[in-house]
C-alpha cells in the first residue's frame, strides 16, 4: 500500500510539472539557501537587472517534527517580460551553477507568484503568528523595487478602513474634512494616508452628504414617539 501511495503521488506531482511548465508570469519566488552560496550571492542577482525583493534570513524555521530547517531566504523576482521557469531557472543556473542532479546550486526550484503582497507578507510571516517571526524592516528591496509598495493592503482590508472611518464620521459626527484629519493625522495614520492620498474626493462627499442630512433632520418637526403629535 505504501509503495502504491508513493507511486501515486509521484504521478500527480509529475502531472503538475507538467502543467505548470510553459506557462509564464513576470513574478517568481525562489529560495536560497546562503550556506551554499558564495558570500556576494545577492550582488550577482543584482547584476541580472530585475527589480526583486530578498527576505530576512530565515533561521529559525522548524519542520513539523519541531527539527529546525535549513537557514534560507525568500525571494520575489519581477522581471519586466513574462518568463518560463525554464528560462529562470537557465538565468540562475549561469550564475550560480547546476548540481549532478540538475538543480540550481544553492537554491530551490522557482515558482510562479500569483499574489506579490502574499509573497512579501510571508517574507516576515506576517499572517502565520505560530510561526517564527521576522522583521518587515528587514526585507529588502533591489534594483529600484519596493517592498511597501507591495505591501500596500488588499482589498479586503482596504475595504474594512473604509468602513471604519465612515463610522468614526457618524459616531463622532464629523462635518468638515478638515477636522477628520485632523483626528486621524496622528491617531490613524494608515487612514490618513488613504485619505489624503487616494479618497480625498469621497470623503469629501460623504462628510458633505452627512452634514446636509443632519441640518434636514434638524428642520423635521419633531413628534411624539408615543402618540405621534407634533413637538413645539
Amino acid at each position: 500500500m505504501s509503495k502504491n501511495r508513493s507511486e501515486a503521488q509521484k504521478r500527480a506531482d509529475d502531472n503538475y510539472e507538467a502543467k505548470r511548465a510553459g506557462q509564464r508570469t513576470r513574478n517568481w519566488t525562489v529560495i536560497f539557501y546562503p550556506e551554499d552560496l558564495p558570500e556576494n550571492w545577492t550582488s550577482l542577482v543584482d547584476e541580472l537587472h530585475f527589480k526583486w525583493i530578498e527576505s530576512p534570513l530565515h533561521d529559525k524555521d522548524k519542520n513539523a517534527d519541531g527539527e529546525p530547517k535549513k537557514p534560507h531566504v525568500h525571494t520575489l523576482f519581477m522581471f519586466e517580460s513574462v518568463k518560463t521557469i525554464e528560462q529562470v531557472e537557465a538565468l540562475l543556473k549561469e550564475v550560480f551553477g547546476e548540481s549532478e542532479s540538475g538543480s540550481i546550486i544553492g537554491a530551490a526550484k522557482p515558482k510562479l507568484v500569483s499574489d506579490r503582497c502574499a509573497i512579501v507578507r510571508y517574507m516576515a510571516h506576517m499572517d502565520n503568528p505560530d510561526k517564527a517571526q521576522y522583521e518587515v524592516s528587514k526585507i529588502v528591496g533591489h534594483n529600484g523595487a519596493d517592498p511597501a509598495e507591495i505591501l500596500r493592503y488588499s482589498a479586503t482590508e482596504t475595504r474594512e478602513m473604509i468602513v471604519a472611518m465612515e463610522e468614526y464620521i457618524e459616531d463622532n459626527n464629523i462635518t468638515e474634512l478638515a477636522d477628520f484629519s485632523k483626528a486621524i493625522r496622528y491617531e490613524r495614520p494608515e487612514w490618513h494616508t488613504l485619505v489624503a492620498t487616494k479618497m480625498t474626493m469621497y470623503f469629501n462627499a460623504f462628510i458633505r452628504s452627512c452634514r446636509h442630512k443632519a441640518e434636514v433632520m434638524q428642520r423635521l418637526p419633531k413628534c411624539d414617539p408615543e402618540t405621534g403629535e407634533v413637538i413645539g
